[in-house]
């Protein structure tokens, strides 16, 4: 194989990670041309093809096969500067992992009506906007031929739309403003209702102890109980007297 006609190239100019000459393993150089890696054949590249893929030689030949290399440093040298570019690369790579903090989520809606600066009650500050939302439709129904008419510009939509949103927003304020007023009433009858339940607690226990010694009643026989369940009667116990109550009710 002989040297192509291009010049011979310094293996000192060449990236260090672009050639291999460590000691037990095959001399290798990435090839200028086809960025691949190919061996080292009396000190040039080995003739190698463009397309691998395609057999027998019918593969245009890369124009870096038969590169002459000019081997002007040594093993030690390679291995000093392959230590170096290393070192460079780890001082360049962040030792550290950095995330961005996640988004803060938004606001549900039931919690919307809370919201206020220094604790100003939402609804107070909608009412306002309400109002001037309202009147902003009239002026303009007033004033725009095509709304007056029974029609919809874009600038008359638009209002409506805000003043639908305004109106709905004012909506929700109430709930949430009923809703808060229910809480702290229940929050101070439950201090009531723990008063009351001990003030009477005493009298339930001892009608609930007074009520267990009560002797359950026979069963009847024509109608058998259930263990200490007592019987539901299907028949009159005393038929003159059903017969004579059914008489003065006209049956």
């Amino acid at each position: 194989m002989r040297p192509s006609r291009r010049p011979a190239l310094k293996a000192s100019e060449i990236p260090p990670q672009n050639l291999n000459l460590r000691e037990g393993e095959r001399q290798s150089i990435v090839c200028p041309d086809c960025d691949s890696w190919h061996p080292l054949y009396r000190k040039m590249i080995k003739t190698h093809h463009l397309d691998s893929e395609v057999r027998g030689g019918r593969a245009p030949r890369c124009p870096g096969s038969a590169q002459l290399i000019d081997m002007n440093i040594s093993v030690e040298q390679w291995g000093e500067r392959m230590l170096a570019a290393d070192s460079t690369a780890t001082g360049r790579r962040s030792a550290r992992q950095h995330y961005k903090p996640l988004a803060q989520p938004p606001t549900p809606i039931y919690r919307l009506a809370d919201r206020g600066p220094q604790c100003t009650p939402t609804l107070h500050r909608l009412l306002p906007l309400l109002e001037h939302a309202r009147h902003a439709v009239d002026q303009h129904r007033a004033a725009c031929s095509r709304c007056a008419a029974g029609g919809r510009c874009e600038t008359g939509r638009a209002l409506e739309v805000r003043a639908a949103e305004t109106q709905a927003s004012c909506t929700i304020a109430r709930e949430q403003l009923k809703h808060q007023e229910r809480q702290r009433g229940s929050r101070a009858a439950a201090p009531k209702r723990k008063a009351g339940w001990a003030a009477v607690l005493p009298a339930v226990q001892d009608a609930d102890t007074r009520r267990a010694v009560v002797p359950v009643p026979p069963a009847r026989p024509e109608a058998p109980a259930q263990a200490e369940v007592p019987s539901v009667p299907t028949e009159p116990y005393d038929f003159e007297a059903y017969d004579r109550r059914q008489a003065e009710l006209g049956k």
